[in-house]
């Protein structure tokens, strides 16, 4: 019997699949590749709101808080509230216990850290930015809380 050049379907099956397996693979690493670009990407947006929001924390830090430019006040809007606060007080307010919470959540409405259809706020389980000061002892006293040192701790919750 003579043979005829050429390939078997069993040949052509198996170069099909082989194929197919090699384009899958390739296909999953670019896809995981821009899946983790946009990850890093808001990761490092994340990172440049929490130092935005640290800078602008540090304007209400003052060597004389006896004067009346940084004096704490309680009224929204007043010397030594951030506009961008929905915490009624100064700004760094806080005390020598579990310390006060301030929501600066409006600080990712509109931007991509922001959930789509969800307004960032606290207590949202999608997105917030709070911080929380604590007031403590560092020679000064904590009984003045315009005198005491402070710890600032930044929470922030993010869409994946």
């Amino acid at each position: 019997m003579r043979t005829r050049p050429g390939v078997t379907l069993i040949e052509v099956s198996i170069a099909a699949l082989i194929t197919a397996m090699t384009s899958a693979a390739v296909f999953s690493i670019v896809l995981s590749g821009l899946v983790s670009h946009e990850k890093a990407d808001k990761r490092e947006l994340a990172a440049m709101v929490i130092k935005r929001a640290s800078q602008s924390l540090a304007n209400y830090v003052s060597a004389v808080p006896s004067d009346s430019t940084y004096t704490p006040t309680s009224s929204p809007g007043g010397v030594g509230h951030w506009a961008a606060s929905a915490t009624l007080g100064w700004s760094l307010r806080g005390n020598a216990g579990g310390g006060v919470t301030h929501d600066i959540s409006s600080l990712l409405n509109g931007t991509e850290l922001q959930v789509p259809g969800q307004t960032c706020a606290a207590g949202n389980a999608y997105c917030f930015f709070t911080y929380t000061v604590v007031d403590y002892d560092c020679g000064l006293g904590t009984a003045n809380t315009a005198w005491a040192c402070k710890r600032v701790t930044f929470n922030l919750r993010y869409a994946d």
